[in-house]
């Protein structure tokens, strides 16, 4: 099992299992504990703040390239974790609220709480689903500017990322799987990680328009829902065995709150 922690800054507790620190918007992780972005893509784009962990993807394939093609990848922050309450059922309730708990309860519980293993009986894991209240179109034009939403969608389809008969109905579903996230072998995800950088550059370079406030992260914002496509659609066509966890979200105080 390889684990990637992607921060922005010297966590402020222990990860207390072994992992590697990704470091994103300039971050430099200790000698030996890990991989800055900057090292890997050009520091312009690891200072640029629109983009999100997405910044740490080629940071990791550098890494997971020279291991087994079976080696087990996990991705997560030192905020948000995959659990160890797994289900077939990708929309169960209970599994779309995240699990928050406390940096001394990571500590001193982790073991019983945080997957670090993929089961033997699957290939992919992955947050469990939320559901919207309308649709993936639909909530972004709500909350986002929907014309990224479509020129990200180009991008995908140009990279092979997504395939473009299957979007229609992608685009009018209400499942989302949060922050485009998964755990997998290393030959799935490395192939996930290149399609979508390409994606990425290819938005960035073409189409992207700076945003202010909450929307600065909109490179983050769009490719969570494109990723999200990405995943269901690899999990159909490749009939990958798939199931669903429930997130970790560790917190100081007890509230969830979203930021890098």
């Amino acid at each position: 099992m390889s684990y990637f922690i992607t921060t922005h800054v010297a966590p402020p507790w222990e990860i207390p299992f072994k992992h590697m620190e990704i470091g994103v918007e300039g971050y430099i992780p200790a000698k030996g504990e890990g991989i800055a972005a900057g090292s890997i893509i050009s520091r312009l784009l690891d200072m640029e703040t629109a983009f999100g962990a997405l910044r740490g993807v080629m940071a990791i394939n550098s890494v997971i390239d020279k291991l087994p093609e079976d080696e087990a990848i996990f991705v997560g922050s030192y905020k948000l974790m995959l659990s160890q309450e797994i289900q077939d059922n990708w929309i169960s309730p209970v599994m779309q609220e995240n699990k928050i708990i406390s940096p001394a309860v990571l500590a001193e519980n982790w073991q019983e709480i945080i997957a670090v293993e993929l089961p033997a009986d699957i290939d992919l894991l992955i947050p469990a689903p939320r559901l919207l209240p309308d649709t993936i179109l639909g909530q972004y034009s709500r909350v986002h500017h929907l014309d990224d939403l479509l020129l990200a969608v180009g991008c995908a389809i140009r990279a092979g990322l997504i395939l473009p008969l299957a979007l229609p109905r992608m685009l009018e579903s209400n499942t989302l799987i949060p922050y485009g996230n998964f755990a997998s072998n290393k030959k799935i995800r490395f192939d996930f990680n290149e399609r979508l950088w390409w994606c990425v550059q290819d938005f960035y370079k073409r189409y992207y328009i700076p945003r202010v406030g909450y929307q600065r992260r909109v490179i983050d914002f769009v490719f969570e829902r494109v990723a999200s496509m990405a995943i269901m659609q690899m999990v159909v066509n490749k009939q990958l065995r798939c199931k669903s966890a429930r997130s970790v979200w560790v917190s100081l105080d007890g509230t969830y709150e979203q930021g890098h």
